[in-house]
């Protein structure tokens, strides 16, 4: 069976908080509520809230791939390669949250053989929502996975820690860190909470999001990963990964060559607005 893979993670350009950003009639038809007002409705920088979900499935920095329809043998499928920046329940459901751009409802989620490989044998979950594919869309690169077998062993880390979010954020560390499937984990000083990405999704429609920066090291196959950081003595996931705007994204994180690094990441507080209005009910202690 072939299976080219697509892989997440691509910012193709920026565009600052302040700037001024080209909205087309249908764009604005589609989206009423201008990206600017957006950022301006976001959380103002208040003391950390922190929340556990009460069970989580999949551990933070789990590798996932996805697919558009389900294999057949002898025919090309192209495969997409993610991570999960966390995962929580709701009743008797449960879910993980990765990159709206890893993904669109429907599409099939598999598990990774020694976390390279998709293993085919069964299907571990279905993309349920992705933010930035919604006609009402917030512009978050948030996306859902409905998890529909929980007991399947997936391959994760250990070292990103347990699952504990902070809902709302004040100043971070002078360095926060994150965890893919492509590169581990990689750290740097953040450097700022809002801002525009223009993201590249796997057939290279350009999608605008909201995000915060950070000068950290990620390639594709990281999208959705935890970014993490040490806070009150715990650490704490404050988002998940989106995209780079490093110079040289073919370049390992180590090379000297690559150039300056710059990720860009949805933050929590976005993370937890899109969970509020799909899955209001979820199990948190």
């Amino acid at each position: 069976m072939r299976i080219p893979a697509w892989l997440g993670l691509a910012a193709v350009s920026t565009t600052a908080v302040a700037g001024t950003i080209a909205w087309s009639v249908t764009e604005q038809r589609q989206h009423p509520t201008p990206i600017a007002e957006i950022i301006a409705a976001a959380p103002a920088q208040v003391e950390a809230e922190y929340r556990q979900p009460a069970a989580s499935p999949w551990a933070p920095g789990t590798s996932v791939m996805i697919t558009r329809t389900l294999p057949v043998p002898g025919e090309t499928i192209q495969v997409g390669q993610c991570t999960v920046a966390y995962s929580f329940t709701a009743g008797e459901r449960a879910f993980a949250v990765t990159a709206s751009h890893c993904g669109v409802p429907g599409n099939h989620v598999w598990p990774t053989a020694d976390g390279e490989m998709a293993d085919f044998s069964a299907p571990v979950g279905q993309f349920l929502y992705s933010d930035l594919y919604d006609e009402q869309s917030s512009r978050l690169d948030v996306g859902l996975i409905e998890i529909t077998n929980p007991w399947y062993a997936m391959s994760a880390p250990e070292q990103t820690g347990p699952t504990v979010v902070a809902d709302l954020i004040g100043e971070l560390p002078e360095t926060i860190c994150k965890y893919g499937m492509t590169t581990g984990e990689t750290c740097g000083p953040p450097i700022s909470q809002t801002g525009v990405e223009i993201l590249a999704d796997h057939d290279g429609q350009e999608l605008r999001a909201v995000a915060a920066t950070a000068a950290v090291c990620a390639r594709a196959g990281d999208s959705g990963g935890p970014v993490y950081a040490d806070l009150d003595g715990r650490r704490v996931i404050v988002g998940l990964v989106s995209g780079t705007r490093d110079a040289a994204r073919e370049l390992s994180c180590e090379d000297p060559a690559a150039g300056p690094m710059t990720m860009s990441y949805t933050s929590m507080p976005a993370i937890q607005t899109v969970l509020d209005r799909v899955i209001p009910e979820a199990d948190y202690q």
